[in-house]
């Protein structure tokens, strides 16, 4: 579940209208900006900032140039310039917010910036990331070591026990998926065996086009889970406890979720109890600013308020807005999308494609994974895939891999660096 802190005070700043300033007021404005001049000056320690590797060798970072959001108030420009200079140390930190089940944040610094070195807004707003990369900051600083950092992180931060935590992300973290929301943890334990038989999703919530039909248009990553086809295989511990709100979230188990991001700061989730959940009264829906809980609907909704209404709108009157399954449609038009446990699509442009598709599912012994592209220039098709023996139907470009969790882990990995060059 996704931190609220401090979003509605972000907003706030960002809206304020500016007035008509006399002499005075400027003269005041421009001792204003020299002053957060200077207390940028002293946050970042200059121009040029030496940081300490794990290793105890130092490197040099001069001239950042940071966005704009980035600059909400000198602790949050702090942390951000830590996590630029010191990624490889935020990468063994779990983030606690739990923007991971809709993110895809795989640790903290993906709060801060992605793999292509792009920056995102997320921590700008969530007090909880600025806390745990400042603390961290300061922990190293004191002389502790990067195991006891994290310790001490986990305790303050760490599942309380209550659903108000996520888990902690584990050390063996391995991103295997194209984009920042396609990751899976490479966990090594059995998964534990819940009888899900009598449990079914709902006949309008069974895919990810499902969830994009019933979602107004403008989504940039969303992924969908059936949770009935993971239980009891190697993916059920590799995907739930990072995608999948916990048990405590309603009192019951989910056996279907939806996540769709039109922002780091707009998303919806779509919930499915295995039954007709509408008329049971035990279901408490949760009440948090700016946000809403419906649990009187299948499947249920939860997310931010404006997009609530939206899909609540979309679910009485398919014809009232045009809905983000049309995005997506050619990727999901060209593959077999109705029985797949996890499927993600995700906007990311590259040399020669703009939108990509991925699913898994486990296959007896094995899982089958799935990568769709939507090409935009063959001529930029990377010659690498071909090993792959890629099929192309029109302009979708689609690879399949079956084998071991971990084969198609690793596999999965090279057709991401493949992808990329």
């Amino acid at each position: 579940m996704k931190s609220e802190k401090n979003v509605n005070n972000f907003k706030a700043k960002s809206s304020r209208v500016s007035k008509k300033k006399g002499s005075n007021t400027l003269i005041i404005g421009i001792i204003a900006v020299i002053l957060l001049a200077g207390m940028a000056y002293f946050v970042l320690g200059g121009a040029s900032s030496t940081s300490t590797k794990t290793d105890g060798t130092s490197k040099t970072n001069t001239d950042i140039k940071f966005p704009s959001y980035v600059y909400t108030n000198p602790i949050t420009l702090k942390a951000y310039k830590y996590a630029t200079e010191s990624p490889e140390i935020l990468e063994q930190i779990p983030c606690y917010c739990g923007c991971g089940g809709h993110s895809g944040h795989r640790f903290l610094r993906d709060c801060f910036i992605h793999d292509d070195r792009t920056y995102d807004e997320h921590a700008s707003f969530c007090d909880i990331c600025v806390g745990e990369a400042s603390k961290v900051q300061d922990y190293l600083a004191k002389g502790k070591t990067l195991t006891e950092a994290r310790a001490l992180i986990d305790a303050e931060y760490g599942p309380k026990g209550d659903g108000t935590n996520t888990p902690p992300v584990r050390d063996d973290y391995i991103p295997i998926l194209s984009g920042r929301a396609a990751v899976i943890p490479a966990i090594v334990r059995t998964p534990a065996k819940v009888d899900l038989s009598g449990m079914d999703l709902a006949d309008n919530f069974k895919s990810l086009a499902d969830g994009l039909n019933i979602t107004p248009a403008g989504v940039k990553q969303a992924y969908f889970m059936n949770i009935k086809k993971i239980a009891g295989t190697e993916m059920e511990n590799a995907l739930l406890e990072s995608r999948v709100e916990p048990d405590s979230f309603y009192g019951k188990k989910i056996i279907g979720m939806y996540s769709a991001d039109f922002s780091t700061s707009s998303w919806i989730e779509m919930h499915d109890l295995g039954y007709d959940s509408r008329n049971d009264a035990t279901l408490k829906g949760r009440t948090e600013p700016g946000m809403k809980n419906i649990v009187n609907t299948r499947p249920l909704l939860y997310g931010h308020s404006q997009n609530v209404d939206n899909v609540l709108k979309l679910m009485n009157d398919p014809e009232s807005m045009s809905t983000s399954y049309s995005t997506f449609k050619p990727l999901l038009d060209s593959v077999d999308n109705n029985n797949v446990a996890y499927e993600l699509v995700i906007e990311s442009a590259n040399k020669f494609s703009d939108i990509n598709y991925m699913g898994i599912t486990p296959t007896g012994e094995n899982v089958e994974l799935v990568k769709a592209y939507r090409i935009t220039d063959n001529k930029s098709i990377p010659a690498g895939f071909s090993k792959y023996n890629p099929v192309t139907k029109a302009n979708i470009l689609i690879i399949k891999i079956t084998g071991d969790l971990q084969t198609v882990q690793t596999e999965s990995e090279k057709i991401d660096v493949v992808a990329r060059t």
